[in-house]
């Protein structure tokens, strides 16, 4: 990304500026930043200015012999400012002006300034709340549309609303196939698939190329649904597409379900 030379009525430009503090780390000569400073927008002539700027700031750090002192043993330290001009998306940060936490109404300068939380998968890119360790208000803002019951996460996330799937994945050369159901939306059920399951099936897949599967959902089924109900639906399917015998699947998911051997309703082992 080029840098852009934004210059005001005085003909000052806008800069950042960190300053980093290394020091040994266990006197066996292994160097580390154990402090760092950032000085986000300084406005400024040129880079001289910025570090004169700095220079009145931060005059512990530009003492005769360059070394940061502080209550240490150590006396092996050492700093050294980085200094940029602004960014294109920074200027664009700053310009669109204050922005207000949609929990608590705190008003903010900036975008750049004040970096804020978002949880865009879920409100949308425009609603913004206070960066906090805890996310404080984001959670608290959650609370309003969700039950207690509900999770929360960004892995798993499913609320009382959500509907249950049962979903088909078909390799495409063999017509081979695996059955799941899941509350999840569709396609980040694939996702989970893809990245955090560690079954027979996924080891196979993850193997292959993308290109050579396909997924579909193959009914919607209501929040209310009992769990014994989606398991019945979701076997009729595995045994209607035969995903254990000629497919993924390993297992049928409602034993009441009588439409296969005996033996096929505890296990069967998983075919490539």
């Amino acid at each position: 990304m080029e840098n852009i030379n934004l210059i005001d009525n005085n003909n000052n430009r806008f800069f950042k500026a960190f300053i980093r503090v290394v020091k040994s780390l266990n006197n066996n000569n292994m160097f580390g930043i154990v402090e760092q400073i950032r000085e986000p927008l300084i406005i400024a002539k040129d880079k001289n200015e910025v570090k004169q700027i700095l220079l009145e700031k931060y005059p512990q750090f530009f003492q005769n012999n360059k070394i940061y002192e502080k209550e240490t043993k150590d006396k092996a330290q050492f700093f050294y400012v980085v200094i940029f001009e602004l960014y294109n998306h920074e200027i664009e940060q700053i310009n669109k002006g204050e922005w207000i936490c949609a929990y608590c109404g705190q008003k903010h300068e900036n975008t750049y300034i004040d970096k804020p939380l978002n949880d865009n998968n879920k409100f949308g890119y425009d609603v913004l709340f206070c960066k906090s360790d805890d996310h404080y208000c984001l959670n608290e803002y959650k609370k309003q549309f969700f039950t207690t019951s509900d999770i929360l996460d960004d892995t798993n996330y499913i609320t009382s609303k959500s509907p249950n799937y049962i979903y088909k994945i078909t390799e495409k050369l063999t017509n081979k196939c695996y059955i799941g159901k899941t509350r999840n939306e569709p396609f980040f059920r694939w996702w989970n698939h893809l990245k955090h399951s560690y079954t027979p099936f996924v080891t196979y897949l993850k193997n292959t190329k993308l290109s050579d599967w396909t997924f579909e959902v193959l009914e919607i089924l209501s929040p209310e649904i009992k769990d014994a109900d989606v398991f019945r639906i979701e076997s009729e399917y595995i045994i209607k597409y035969n995903s254990i015998k000629n497919g993924y699947n390993s297992i049928i998911s409602n034993k009441i379900v009588k439409d296969i051997n005996d033996d096929d309703n505890l296990r069967l082992n998983f075919e490539n």
